[in-house]
C-alpha cells in the first residue's frame, strides 16, 4: 500500500471516495472522505440498460473533482472500481474510454459475485458475529455474502435495487410488477439466515429510522440491533407514503426521499423480513468493499 492510497466507488446511485494514509506496516488512517450523488445510472434501465448523457457527464464531474482532491492530498495511488450500473451498461466503453483518456484514470468493473465477496470481508473484519449474511442493496443490484464460522462460503448479486425498481415498477405505478419481479429474483437463494448485516444506504437510512424512533440511547448506527418483524408497519407506511412530508414524518432524510421507497419495499420481502438486522454505520462500511 502507498504511503497515501485513493479509493473510488462508483455505484449506480452515489459516487464515493475515500483516502488512507499508511502510518505502519499494518495501519492506516483516514484523511479524507467524500460523496456525490451523481446517480449515474439514471434513465438507464429504462433505455435498455445504457447509460445516459447527464448522468454520465455528472460522473465524469465528480471524479475530476474527486481527483483534485486526492493530488492535493499527495495521493501515490488510486484505485476506481465500479458497480452494478456500469457493468450492466452496454455503452460503458464510452464512459469508461474518456474518463482514461481525459482524466487519466483507469476504472476497473467488477462483477457481483466479487462485490458481495468485499462485502462479506468488510463485514467479517468489523463485528464479532460467526455466522451472518450480508445485505447490501445498491442502486442497481443486491448483494449478498452469507458467512459460517467467519468464512465466506457463498455470494450472489441479484439484479434488484431501488433505482432499477422505481425506474421500472414505481415511476409506472406497477407494485404489483415489482413485487414478482422481486420474488423472482430472490428465488434464487438457497440459502436460509437468521441475521442479516446491512451494508449500504438503505439499510442505513431505515436503521437511523428507528433508532431515532426508539430513542436508542447510543447516537451511532455501528453495531445496532433491531428485529424486522416488529418494524414492519414502518416500512409499509414508507412504501405508501405519498409525498416528500409524508416520509419527513416518518423520520426520513431529506437525501434518501427518491430511493427509500423503493429500497424499503426490497428489504421488506419476506425472504429479509423474518431475520434479526444488524446495521453498520456509514464510516465503517463505506468503500470498505472496495
Amino acid at each position: 500500500m502507498a504511503k497515501i492510497t485513493t479509493i473510488i466507488d462508483i455505484g449506480s446511485n452515489s459516487m464515493r471516495m475515500v483516502v488512507f494514509k499508511k502510518t505502519s506496516r499494518f495501519a492506516f488512517h483516514l484523511i479524507n472522505e467524500s460523496k456525490s450523488k451523481v446517480k449515474i445510472s439514471e434513465g438507464c434501465y429504462e433505455n435498455n440498460g445504457n447509460l445516459q448523457e447527464l448522468p454520465m457527464q455528472r460522473g465524469f464531474d465528480a471524479l475530476k473533482s474527486f481527483l483534485q482532491i486526492a493530488k492535493n492530498l499527495k495521493s501515490r495511488k488510486i484505485l476506481c472500481v465500479a458497480t452494478s450500473a456500469l457493468r450492466d451498461a452496454p455503452n460503458k466503453k464510452v464512459f469508461i474510454s474518456k474518463v482514461s483518456r481525459e482524466l487519466k484514470l483507469n476504472i476497473k468493473v467488477i462483477d457481483g459475485s466479487k462485490e458481495a465477496y468485499y462485502g462479506g470481508v468488510s463485514a467479517l473484519n468489523l463485528i464479532a458475529n460467526d455466522n451472518f449474511t450480508t445485505l447490501d442493496i445498491g442502486g442497481g443490484s443486491t448483494e449478498l455474502s452469507f458467512i459460517e464460522d467467519k468464512k465466506i462460503i457463498d455470494t450472489i448479486s441479484l439484479k434488484i435495487g431501488t433505482v432499477r425498481i422505481k425506474e421500472l415498477f414505481f415511476d409506472r405505478d406497477d407494485l404489483s410488477g415489482a413485487k414478482e419481479y422481486i420474488y423472482q429474483e430472490l428465488t434464487k437463494i438457497d440459502k436460509k439466515f437468521d441475521t442479516l448485516v446491512g451494508l449500504g444506504g438503505s439499510a442505513r437510512a431505515l436503521s437511523r429510522i428507528i433508532l431515532d424512533k426508539d430513542n436508542y440511547p447510543i447516537d451511532s448506527l455501528h453495531g445496532f440491533k433491531y428485529k424486522v418483524s416488529k418494524n414492519l408497519k414502518l416500512f409499509e407506511k414508507i412504501v405508501e407514503a405519498k409525498t416528500h412530508q409524508e416520509l419527513k414524518t416518518l423520520g426520513v432524510e431529506k437525501d434518501r426521499y427518491d430511493t427509500i421507497k423503493t429500497g424499503t419495499f426490497i428489504f421488506n420481502k419476506r425472504k429479509f423480513s423474518t431475520s434479526t438486522t444488524n446495521i453498520q454505520s456509514s464510516k465503517v462500511i463505506t468503500s470498505n468493499k472496495i
